[in-house]
């Protein structure tokens, strides 16, 4: 479970092996043992005793923007893993190993986006099959490249995902308000899926972390100071079924539209309704029990 600080001027306290949450109406209570993250949206107040109890059961708490990007982060001074699952790392880099990752990676996530499409189209009267199967024939090129290392393969890589997106995105502009695909875009769909995508990216972090993985070693997304690679490279095949499903349907089941957003000086930002609506169906998205070789588990 999530704990999401999302009022102004909330304090969050500790009282025995709880978290308290404090502002002028009420006071609740929650249980350590059941909380996996704290996630802090809005300004407000933290007590020692709080982080304490957060590090002890090694719950991290996370800082995001109004946009849902993580901008800091408070976990346990003792990370997951070994300096030697760090060296294996770097090491994988450089090796026909880290062209396998990525190819994985990259074939997870067209798989991702091709299965989208299908059950779109599947209540749809088959709308995108011409579509699908131009994302079918992709997976072809993908098999004939191959190289000793990721420097080798990375631009061929680069330009299968990149046909892909456009044509992934031009078949969802087809049944959401979306003009074009653009993280920078302020039109409302464009800032939902930007918001999901925050909430995913702190998770992806999370797991980095506690496997002992360095989140600014990755092999696909090219090393840039201050840029968590592997992160990036390691969300592409999950925003597909957590993200972009969970957003698709918000806006099909017209939850979301533009009273969902406000205008603060010449920004603009989603609702603090529209922000629980999208953090309710994405981490639903997340918490959802699959079976996947024949055992019930999550993402």
């Amino acid at each position: 479970m999530q704990l999401i600080l999302d009022d102004f001027g909330v304090f969050l306290g500790k009282k025995g092996n709880c978290f308290t949450i404090k502002n002028k109406e009420k006071t609740d209570e929650y249980s350590a043992d059941i909380i996996d993250q704290i996630k802090v949206v809005s300004p407000c107040s933290l007590s020692s005793s709080a982080v304490k109890l957060a590090m002890e059961n090694n719950i991290d708490i996370v800082f995001t923007n109004k946009f849902g990007n993580p901008f800091g982060r408070i976990y346990p001074c003792k990370l997951g893993g070994t300096t030697l699952t760090r060296k294996k790392q770097a090491e994988s880099y450089l090796s026909q190993k880290g062209f396998f990752i990525v190819k994985s990676l990259i074939i997870g996530k067209l798989r991702n986006q091709e299965n989208l499409l299908k059950s779109l189209s599947k209540t749809r009267n088959g709308i995108f099959n011409t579509e699908i199967a131009q994302i079918e024939n992709l997976f072809k090129h993908i098999d004939l490249i191959n190289g000793k290392n990721i420097d080798e393969v990375r631009e061929s890589l680069l330009g299968i995902e990149g046909q892909t997106a456009s044509i992934y995105f031009s078949c969802i502009s087809r049944i959401v308000p979306l003009d074009k695909r653009d993280h920078e875009a302020k039109d409302i769909f464009n800032i939902s899926l930007n918001y999901g995508y925050g909430i995913l990216y702190s998770e992806i972090e999370r797991a980095c972390i506690i496997s002992g993985l360095d989140p600014y070693l990755g092999f696909f997304h090219t090393d840039r100071y201050g840029k968590p690679s592997l992160v990036l490279d390691m969300i592409e095949p999950f925003r597909q079924p957590i993200v972009d499903r969970a957003i698709i349907n918000l806006f099909v089941q017209k939850q979301m539209d533009n009273s969902d957003l406000e205008c603060v000086g010449e920004e603009i930002f989603l609702t603090k309704k529209g922000r629980e609506k999208i953090i309710k169906m994405v981490l639903e998205r997340l918490n959802l029990e699959i079976l996947f070789n024949n055992k019930k588990m999550s993402f």
